[in-house]
């Protein structure tokens, strides 16, 4: 009775190793997903991405913002390639006076290339700034910092 067992498991190893085969060796080329003009973006976390930052030029709060009490985050998602220059980004939230103020000042930043395994690579995640303003005994003092950390938002 074994020898019929053992009969039977070297024939179904036998079928699936040239089932295996076959489709290994099937004419048809296997397909490229990724586009080589765009290359996939490792995600990063903010914290991470600010400890790449080179040069920054932080923005400047926006006149038209502080006179009219305006505060609160820009925040934006963005790409950075090989080379460590931001290749695309786009507002998630914010303030439109804010986001424009962020925008201007993000052209300014550069990055140390993101390496994975010696070679370096796209990154892509989101960056913030969080704009404040103190009244003062000579009017309103507008303060704007990066933000070490973003809320997880669609």
């Amino acid at each position: 009775m074994s020898l019929i067992r053992t009969t039977v498991l070297i024939a179904c190893c036998t079928a699936v190793a040239y089932a295996q085969n076959g489709a290994a060796a099937s004419p048809e080329p296997a397909q490229d997903t990724t586009s080589p003009s765009h290359p996939r973006a490792v995600h990063v976390s903010t914290g991470v991405m600010l400890g790449l930052v080179e040069h920054k030029t932080m923005p400047v709060y926006p006149e038209e913002a502080m006179k009219k009490g305006i505060q609160g985050n820009a925040i934006f998602k963005i790409e950075v390639d090989e080379a460590g220059k931001i290749a695309a980004s786009a507002a998630v939230d914010g303030d439109p006076l804010l986001v424009a103020a962020g925008k201007d000042s993000l052209q300014s930043f550069h990055f140390r290339p993101f390496i994975v395994d010696g070679t370096p690579t796209r990154m892509q995640g989101r960056l913030g700034f969080h704009f404040s303003t103190e009244k003062t005994a000579d009017g309103v003092n507008g303060h704007v910092e990066c933000m070490t950390s973003i809320p997880n938002r669609p």
